[in-house]
């Protein structure tokens, strides 16, 4: 087994993050997980994917996530919460009008919590909320969940973003650690929020979406080291896709927290998913440890043939500082960044707009990066040392792809003649498991 054992929670605290709620996103994806341990070694993984990722994107940059950037209106009224803060998915159930609109108020403590709306669809539970606080903004605590008057063990990924200065709008994406029936009764029980003590109860009527969720056995093992993979299902809904897999592992090898065991989906293009986040639970069964994934990844929204699950393990080799950098010259373009002999991010234009700089890059690499560059991150800097990525809720500071590694990204508004640099880090290798990949076909 591979023995580096990569420290990801250590990594990213030293990491220095220049947005306050982004580093509440980063920690609730690592640190927030809810079970009770009925078992012996019962294990929860929260946001496997969403760990990683914020260990490459925060690197030296003013980064703003995808569900973050996204603002519907420049005051504090929202058409839909999960439009401006969901990702992908949620945003296409919204649009299609399939959550369920709540609009249930619980106040205590001069802190108001209203449940906006709720989505489930078999996939996913998704909860949007809006929180409005007197002063200063706190965390939501540990929350509680009953399902019809059961309590449930569960974690949750959490993202969100200010709607005004005393308003901030959330989603909870809830992942139980068993199959929910098509429609119950959720009970929400929080009895803090930041440094405040109080109580904040829901009871809300859930209804599983009238949108067809297509579900494929697949069934098909492969083995890593000493490690059994199964593919049980993969489930394809309007709002996203849930792969499960299996993993069977001697007692006290961890392939995911050992190796940095991940999984890609890839379309029949070779085109990577973007993967929304990833959980788990298990623990000891006889002499192996047993655990049960599922993995959340952006919908289809183009037909393909086939789907292909592509494992491939994730090492820290490098910090923050282990950077990469070259001068933006226009009259140079292209511009390469070797990263390393098998990996080049290639500057091949700059667009200088009057609200912004746009950057178009290439990335020369055996790895099936995301819609946006997932893993890994590039970012200008002026001659001060200045990150120039936006923090404009008008612009995306992140990478979108135009074609499989092929990107845009927008900047700040920079002056053409003023010196830049264009960064990037060395600090993840990325190694693609091919030979275990498995097809799944949907035609």
């Amino acid at each position: 087994m591979n023995n580096q054992n990569p420290d990801i929670k250590e990594a990213i605290e030293n990491i220095d993050v220049p947005h306050e709620k982004l580093n509440k996103t980063i920690d609730v994806a690592i640190k927030r997980a809810k079970t009770k341990h009925k078992k012996p070694r019962r294990k929860l993984y929260p946001l496997i994917g969403a760990a990683f990722l914020a260990t490459c994107v925060l690197i030296g940059s003013a980064f703003v996530s995808p569900a973050m950037a996204k603002v519907l209106s420049p005051i504090p009224i929202l058409n839909s919460v999960f439009e401006f803060v969901g990702d992908r998915g949620l945003e296409i159930a919204s649009e299609k009008g399939l959550s369920e609109k709540i609009a249930q108020t619980d106040t205590d403590q001069n802190i108001s919590l209203t449940i906006e709306d709720i989505f489930f669809d078999g996939t996913r539970l998704s909860i949007s909320y809006i929180q409005e606080f007197p002063s200063t903004y706190g965390e939501l605590g540990e929350l509680t969940l009953k399902v019809d008057g059961k309590e449930i063990n569960f974690g949750d990924g959490r993202t969100g973003q200010f709607v005004s200065d005393n308003q901030f709008a959330g989603v909870l994406d809830i992942k139980t650690t068993e199959e929910l029936p098509d429609s119950f009764d959720l009970s929400i029980e929080l009895k803090q929020i930041g440094n405040v003590q109080g109580e904040w109860n829901f009871d809300i009527p859930v209804t599983k979406s009238e949108e067809e969720v297509e579900t494929i056995e697949s069934n098909q093992t492969v083995v890593y080291n000493d490690t059994k993979m199964t593919v049980k299902t993969v489930k394809l809904g309007p709002a996203g896709i849930k792969l499960s897999v299996d993993l069977i592992s001697p007692i006290d090898e961890d392939p995911i927290m050992n190796d940095g065991l991940a999984f890609n989906l890839l379309n029949a293009q070779g085109e990577s998913l973007t993967q929304v986040s990833g959980s788990g639970s298990g623990g000891d069964e006889g002499d192996k440890l047993v655990m049960h994934m599922e993995y959340r990844f952006s919908p289809l929204e183009e037909s393909t043939e086939f789907l292909t699950v592509s494992p491939f393990l994730v090492t820290i080799i490098g910090d923050e500082h282990s950077r990469v950098e070259q001068p933006l010259q226009i009259d140079q373009l292209p511009i390469t960044l070797a990263k390393d002999e098998m990996e080049k991010i290639i500057v091949t234009d700059v667009e200088y707009e009057e609200d912004k700089t746009l950057l178009y890059f290439e990335v020369e690499s055996d790895f099936p990066y995301d819609d946006h560059f997932s893993y890994n991150n590039v970012w200008l800097e002026d001659k001060a040392g200045n990150n120039l990525t936006s923090d404009s809720l008008d612009l995306k500071g992140y990478p979108e792809r135009i074609k499989q590694n092929t990107y845009v990204q927008e900047f700040q508004p920079i002056n053409k003649d003023e010196p830049l640099k264009v960064v990037t880090v060395k600090m993840l290798n990325l190694e693609v498991l091919k030979d275990l990949e498995i097809k799944i076909p949907l035609k």
